[in-house]
């Protein structure tokens, strides 16, 4: 009791002692890590959406009479927005489901595609699947 009396004489008036070996926590800004989190997440969409138009690139690219049909073009450009419009929502689990959908139709297309440009359509959904969060 001796020792209280003691502390709270010498501590000026209004306020309080912290007890000692009392840790002081910094704090944490919520918004802050929420806004970083959004940055990296809307960055991996950034990079996704790049990767999204190298596959639209590629498949007009093999769109010829030797290549793809205009249906088989049309029916990939439908897949890629709907990749697109997942990941401008941020939807990320809808834009893994629609690039599989993707990769399942380029797969399907495969002898249309056994050209070098065929091959960069192939690379390019690749590097789309790889790009999604």
């Amino acid at each position: 009791m001796i020792v209280a009396i003691a502390l709270a004489a010498c501590t000026p008036a209004g306020s309080s002692p912290l007890p000692i070996g009392s840790p002081v926590l910094p704090s944490v800004d919520a918004s802050a890590l929420a806004s970083a989190a959004a940055g990296a997440a809307s960055a991996a969409a950034g990079a996704a959406l790049t990767a999204l138009d190298q596959v639209d690139a590629a498949i007009t690219v093999n769109t010829s009479s030797t290549g793809l049909t205009a249906d088989d073009a049309a029916s990939l450009k439908t897949l890629t927005a709907g990749v697109r419009t997942a990941l401008q929502t941020g939807d990320t689990t809808a834009a893994k489901t629609a690039i599989d959908n993707l990769k399942t139709k380029v797969d399907s297309l495969a002898a249309k595609l056994n050209s070098a440009a065929g091959q960069q359509l192939t690379a390019a959904v690749t590097a789309l699947k790889a790009a999604v969060p």
